[in-house]
């Protein structure tokens, strides 16, 4: 089963091609459709392509930042998607309007999701951070400010997005912790964390963790009961946080964009680490569609074979060959 793009947005770190891995590994444990929790929701792909694909049931969606929290509070609604659909296909693509947009202290949902995607679909990389430029920046001589705003596709895609509103159970701005106290217990929920990374999140995202943060999340975890995945850049100070806690885990490769037109890519190696009884190898199926392969290697601290996934995509040449963003779709 295929999913279009899953996301609307650009997101640093996008894990829209962790979602058959995530998937697999729901129907591994025989978890029946369970509502999927993000604390930190960012791109919302793995919730998107889950949704999309019948794994779960529904979603609930919790990001720190009030412009991302804003985004899909509008996306799934129903007249506030509607607005920002139509305002998509008329917004100006310049360097004035951006300008505008990245100065403007924005009031109420609609205000807050449209600065959101427009900074992020005409930004390096879709970076919403402070530091980040226009797209070609501002003398627009090789990339033009709107190369990555398709405004029929992004405006369509809002309005598909808009029609799963009632499978979306909840859209909320709080900490992370806060959000998983909430459905912390519930039956058949399945909870995936995906916090900043511990090597350079100052430059991607607007909110990051401290030493002190990271380590309490890891003692959370360590006591959290309902089933959860959690993903992390593979950082030796991450792997002495949990390598030795007896959790399933994986080490997986991800190609990332960092151009952005999606030109040039960097492997960016990723750790997986969960309470569930089982993660999934790659079966024959994954590797025909996504170019999955496995090899072992031994992980420190740890007894026994670990498995390492590497995830192997074809860059994007042209603008055109996907002018929404930059995650290529993956077969569900």
């Amino acid at each position: 089963m295929k999913s279009a793009t899953r996301s609307v947005l650009r997101y640093p770190g996008s894990k829209a091609r962790l979602a058959r891995f995530i998937a697999d590994a729901i129907l591994l444990n025989r978890l029946d459709r369970p509502v999927f929790v993000e604390p930190f929701t960012g791109g919302a792909s793995v919730s998107i392509a889950l949704l999309e694909a019948n794994i779960v049931e529904e979603v609930a969606l919790n990001d720190m930042d009030p412009l991302l929290a804003a985004f899909w509070k509008c996306v799934f609604s129903l007249e506030d998607a509607k607005w920002l659909a139509d305002t998509v296909m008329e917004i100006p693509l310049s360097i004035e309007e951006w300008e505008r947009q990245k100065t403007l202290t924005p009031v109420g949902v609609r205000e807050n999701a449209l600065k959101c995607l427009y900074l992020n679909r005409t930004s390096f990389s879709g970076l919403l951070h402070s530091s980040a430029g226009p797209i070609g920046g501002r003398r627009q001589t090789k990339w033009t400010i709107g190369c990555r705003f398709n405004r029929q596709k992004l405006s369509s895609r809002i309005l598909e997005l808009s029609g799963l509103r009632n499978r979306v159970s909840a859209v909320t701005q709080s900490g992370w912790m806060e959000c998983c106290e909430i459905w912390n217990g519930a039956k058949n929920v399945l909870f995936y964390l995906d916090p900043p990374f511990y090597h350079k999140a100052d430059r991607l995202y607007r909110y990051t963790f401290s030493n002190e943060e990271h380590e309490a999340l890891r003692d959370y975890m360590v006591i959290l009961k309902t089933p959860w995945i959690l993903s992390y850049d593979n950082a030796g100070e991450i792997r002495l946080l949990y390598d030795r806690l007896g959790l399933n885990a994986r080490i997986i490769d991800n190609t990332y964009c960092a151009h952005p037109i999606g030109g040039n890519s960097f492997i960016g190696r990723e750790v997986l680490y969960s309470n569930l009884g089982q993660l999934p190898f790659p079966s024959e199926s994954q590797s025909d569609h996504v170019g999955l392969s496995v090899r072992p290697i031994v992980m420190s601290g740890r007894s026994g074979a670990e498995l390492v996934v590497r995830l192997h995509f074809q860059r994007n040449q042209h603008v055109g060959d996907d002018e929404m963003g930059e995650a290529s779709s993956v077969a569900l």
